[in-house]
Parts: C-alpha cells; structure tokens; sequence
C-alpha cells in the first residue's frame, strides 16, 4: 500500500471526493452560488481528515529510514508502546483524554527523539563494523612492537613508536565508540521498560474519578522527563564521538 501524506489522503478519501463530485454538479445543475459554499464545506472535510493523529502517525512511521537490527527491534517496540496509549485515548470522555494528553505528548517527543538517535547510531554502528572488519589492530601492533624491538637505529625506532601509538590510539577509539554503541542498546531496553510501565498505568485509570487521575499524571511525565534526559546525554556524547 502507498504511503501517501495525510493530506493527498484526505484529498481521495470517498467521502471527501462524493462531496466534491456533488458540489460540482450542483454548481453545474442547478445554482452557480452553491458551489462556492459546498467548496467551503469540502475543504472543512478535507482539512479534517488531514489532520487526523492517526493518519499522521501511520505515515511518521512508514516514512521512517531503517534503522540497524540492534536498534531497530528496540525502537519498533518503543512504537508500538506509543500507538498503544493512542489506541487507548479512542473513545474515552473528552474529560479523560484531556487529563492524559500531556503523557501522550511527552511520550511522542520521547519517540521522535529516540528515533532520531537510533538513526544517528546506525550510522555510527555501520561505520564501526566496516572498520572493525577492515583493520586488525592486535596483530598490527603486535608487528609495530617486534619492529621496535629489532630496530637498528634511533630514527626507525622512533617511527615505529609513533606508528604505534597511532594504532594504539586508533584501537582505544573504536573500543570507545564498541561501548557508546551498546550503552545506548541497553539505554533503549531500559526506556522501553520505563515506557511499558507508563503503558500500564496509563490502563489503569481508566474509570477512575478526575481527582485520582490528575495526582496519578506528575509521576507518570517525571519518568518519561526522565527517560528524556538520559537520551539528550547521549546527543552529547555522540557530538563528540567520530570515526
């Protein structure tokens, strides 16, 4: 199925082309001065749909770039998560969903920034194995080490204790960018564990009365804030990570 925009989705759902096909014959049968005033209702409807939450978090989620497999089944499930709370909202008092849709709004531009970051980490990551797979530092500092001890002169000596240090530093980086890598796997394990409970109380309140709700939404955005926090940690780190 193509993902178009929520927009070009408006524009061709069925009931917005009826209501175009019929304002255009009106104007053509019977009164010009109807088709101005069935427009404006044509575009109200179209307008209304466009900005439906769960077109454009279907087609947020279809655009999206794939992320590497080590991120992705963490992030996918992290979505999910999201949908689910969406899911949840459909069809409660107006009251309710009122009371819960700063969880709801915290945890989107907890999504978006997650994925953000995977997206910067899978680049990172492919970047990673091609120089993993591409070098073999033990066995070139191994070499460089035998180099030194048989050097001859001072001058050779001395390049190859450069060239050392230089693979040295080289094999320190990628063990560094090794560990960032799987600090931020397991970073996205423990968001995802935070954003379940969040899930699962968010369930919870369901039915209760509006003063049990509102004490119960502070502790629930202080873990997402949280969780928020812990990932903008990351956003400096990786600044200053390269390869």
């Amino acid at each position: 199925m193509t993902n178009r925009p929520p927009f070009l989705t408006a524009l061709f759902h069925p009931l917005n082309l009826s209501m175009f096909a019929l304002t255009a014959a009106a104007g053509l049968c019977s009164a010009w001065w109807l088709a101005p005033i069935g427009f404006v209702f044509w575009l109200v409807m179209v307008v209304i749909v466009a900005r439906d939450p769960g077109l454009q978090i279907n087609f947020t989620r279809q655009s999206r770039e794939p992320l590497s497999q080590r991120f992705q089944t963490r992030f996918d499930r992290l979505d999910r998560a999201r949908a689910s709370i969406f899911n949840s909202l459909q069809g409660v008092p107006p009251a309710f969903r009122k009371r819960i849709q700063p969880v709801q709004d915290t945890l989107d531009e907890l999504v978006e920034h997650a994925y953000q970051l995977c997206l910067n980490m899978t680049a990172l990551d492919n970047n990673f194995y091609v120089q993993k797979l591409s070098n073999n530092f033990n066995d070139d500092i191994e070499t460089m080490q035998k180099n030194i001890a048989s050097a001859t002169n001072d001058r050779d000596k001395k390049e190859f204790e450069e060239a050392l240090k230089s693979l040295e530093a080289r094999k320190a980086q990628l063990k560094s960018v090794e560990t960032l890598l799987s600090r931020f796997e397991a970073q996205l394990t423990g968001t995802n564990n935070a954003v379940d409970s969040v899930v699962t109380n968010i369930a919870s309140l369901k039915g209760r009365d509006a003063k049990q709700i509102e004490g119960k939404i502070p502790p629930l955005l202080q873990v997402l804030q949280t969780e928020q926090e812990e990932l903008k940690q990351f956003d400096a780190e990786l600044e200053k990570t390269s390869l």
